[in-house]
């Protein structure tokens, strides 16, 4: 939908009155679209709440569509210092326990000073190792999403690039409606298990920013 670029500070001092937000700023492109929209808040809200206001009053006050993706959130911190929105998730611990012929892959990741833990089971050999960690890591993913996008293992591979090994993984991404194809890597060094981790977090990490 086309916007009025003489009504920018109107829609822009509607979004301020939101709670949470202290100034906005609309950019449009020659067609009137959207294409970025900056938003300095404070921390009294999650910014995820905030997107979701500023979508929905949008839409409702001026019958606006609006993807989140073109949200950005930058907030302040004890009024002066900003703090802007980073929702890469850190590896806090990965584990495997084996019994017999299975194996339950346990994936701790972290946030500032939240865990999420997401676990799987396969079968003890390699591959089968592999992919446990991989859904494990993606369990945890989808646990600090809240479970809002999904995501599958394709693919994982173990190779050697300049002699090195490196561990590579494929991922699908489902959301609204659509099938999304997205490739992480991570060299092995002393841990292959934590490689398989890494590799996930590569593929989906740059991702959370628009996902969160």
């Amino acid at each position: 939908m086309s916007l009025d670029h003489t009504k920018i500070q109107e829609y822009e001092t509607f979004l301020n009155k939101i709670p949470g937000i202290i100034s906005s700023k609309i950019v449009l492109n020659q067609e009137g679209d959207i294409i970025e929209l900056h938003i300095l808040a404070s921390t009294e809200r999650n910014p995820k709440q905030i997107s979701r206001d500023v979508q929905s009053a949008l839409m409702a006050k001026y019958g606006i569509p609006l993807d989140h993706k073109v949200i950005s959130i930058a907030q302040i911190q004890d009024g002066s210092r900003i703090c802007r929105v980073n929702p890469r998730l850190a590896i806090k611990s990965v584990s495997i326990n084996m019994e017999d012929s299975r194996v339950e892959a346990r994936v701790v990741l972290a946030k500032d000073d939240k865990a999420f833990e997401g676990t799987a089971c396969g079968l003890n050999f390699t591959q089968g190792r592999f992919r446990a960690l991989a859904e494990a890591t993606i369990n945890a993913i989808q646990q600090f999403l809240g479970g809002e996008c999904m995501f599958s293992v394709m693919d994982i591979q173990k190779t050697a690039i300049s002699g090195k090994p490196v561990c590579i993984v494929a991922i699908s991404q489902v959301s609204d409606h659509t099938e999304g194809f997205l490739v992480g890597s991570a060299p092995i060094e002393h841990d292959e298990n934590k490689a398989v981790v890494k590799a996930v977090l590569d593929a989906l990490n740059r991702k959370l920013g628009k996902l969160a």
